[in-house]
């Protein structure tokens, strides 16, 4: 038989117990006020969906992975392949572009970095080379170490297998060509030399085999010789023959580049595809005078198109989505450049100001500002729901790629916000605002 409320040792078992949650109840909210405004992602309210966050579980690592990271993970690889490109040989940093082939028969272009003054340059059989004489088509293994964050590969040696000892790098430009001999004069630095294309390979922009029919008397060459034995210094028998350059025209084009950058513009809520407005910085790959580099110089800007196959990544460690990248960001894009659309098509972004979870960011319309308290009253567009947004000395504000102030954020203007928020109060610490311009 059930025990009955009526019964007088039941009822005050049941009180007894109710007054023990009350206790219970009345310490956790005591607990909550001590903690002050927390961060409430659990919070079920109209405001809970406001904010987008990106979440440990969206990047598939642990939350103390991402936010503990202080350096990027690096390997050690080894890989062999076939030399597609070559920037600029003088510059204090340069790449080649090595064209791996996989045991399934696929192949993957790697941008290789080299620190001119630090690598190890080889030729076949370990006797000290230099880039001037190396030429697209060459084998290559080269040591590195990759950094699995941002993609970059920092060569440590190369060795250049087509390239022995006994051959040299001839450059310069055709002054006279005497088909009938099957000889050029080439001019560099001041010294003219002649090179016997007898026995040479000759490539000459899409003809290739060319012939020395093919070449013109101002073409820019590189070509590749060994000694005829003559006595004479300035006579070579030739291997390789390249037209590197006829007028404004490059053959041997560089596309892929390493190129440093800032975001100055990108779409209000982008999705991939997508593309982004980056002014280009200056970088230790950068040369000016350098007729390869088809992306622009330092200042200039260049549209950046980002699809399902670039690889964003986070400062130090792990995937970062579209939705994290905000106006002002400092970037490295790893890509190549379309000549058809003129974009530089990312293989690899790193943001390097995005690391930690935990920062909200969304669009919203200034409704009032308090420039004495430092605080921006915006309602979110997408829901129309109020927020405070808290501005502190070190907030960055950014207005058309470039630093502002608080007073030159104006009610009815369209922002981004970046920061910590606290759902309950809807409040937003800002670490970063960038007032948003019509296109």
């Amino acid at each position: 038989m059930g025990r009955s409320l009526a019964n007088p040792d039941f009822a005050g078992l049941v009180i007894k117990h109710m007054k023990k949650l009350l206790t219970y109840l009345i310490f956790a909210a005591w607990l909550l006020t001590l903690a002050g405004p927390v961060l409430a992602v659990d919070e079920v309210s109209e405001a809970s969906s406001d904010l987008e966050e990106v979440t440990a579980e969206d990047l598939g690592a642990t939350a103390s992975q991402i936010n503990g990271a202080t350096q990027e993970a690096t390997e050690t690889i080894t890989e062999t392949g076939t030399l597609i490109e070559i920037g600029n040989t003088t510059a204090e940093e340069t790449t080649v572009i090595v064209r791996v082939t996989a045991e399934d028969g696929t192949t993957e272009d790697n941008t290789v970095e080299i620190e001119t003054a630090q690598v190890d340059l080889e030729t076949a059989e370990g006797t000290e080379s230099d880039l001037n004489d190396w030429i697209a088509g060459d084998q290559l293994t080269y040591q590195a170490t990759e950094n699995t964050n941002s993609g970059s590969i920092d060569a440590t040696k190369i060795k250049n297998r087509s390239l022995s000892r006994s051959q040299r790098g001839k450059n310069g430009w055709i002054t006279a060509i005497r088909p009938a001999e099957q000889k050029i004069d080439v001019t560099w630095q001041g010294a003219t030399y002649t090179l016997n294309l007898t026995s040479a390979k000759i490539v000459a922009g899409v003809k290739n085999p060319a012939t020395i029919n093919d070449l013109k008397v101002g073409d820019r060459i590189r070509g590749r010789v060994v000694e005829d034995n003559d006595g004479n210094a300035k006579t070579w028998d030739a291997k390789i023959v390249v037209v590197l350059r006829r007028g404004n025209t490059l053959f041997m084009r560089v596309t892929r580049w390493v190129v440093p950058g800032k975001i100055v513009e990108m779409d209000e809520n982008p999705t991939v595809p997508t593309t982004i407005l980056m002014e280009i910085s200056e970088s230790k790959f950068y040369q000016k005078g350098d007729v390869n580099n088809l992306v622009g110089a330092p200042g200039e800007q260049k549209e950046v198109y980002i699809d399902e196959n670039t690889k964003l990544r986070r400062r130090y460690f792990g995937r970062s989505l579209i939705g994290e990248f905000s106006e002002g960001d400092i970037i490295q894009v790893i890509g190549r450049l379309n000549e058809t659309t003129g974009k530089l098509e990312a293989q690899f972004i790193r943001d390097t100001n995005i690391q930690v979870l935990g920062v909200a960011r969304r669009i919203g319309v200034v409704k009032a500002i308090d420039l004495a308290k430092g605080q921006i009253s915006a309602t979110v567009a997408a829901t129309s729901v109020a927020w405070q947004v808290n501005v502190g000395s070190d907030t960055k504000i950014y207005k058309q790629g470039k630093e502002a102030t608080l007073a030159d954020v104006a009610i009815g203007d369209k922002i981004r916000v970046l920061g910590t928020a606290n759902r309950r109060l809807n409040l937003v610490a800002a670490k970063k605002i960038v007032i948003l311009r019509d296109k």
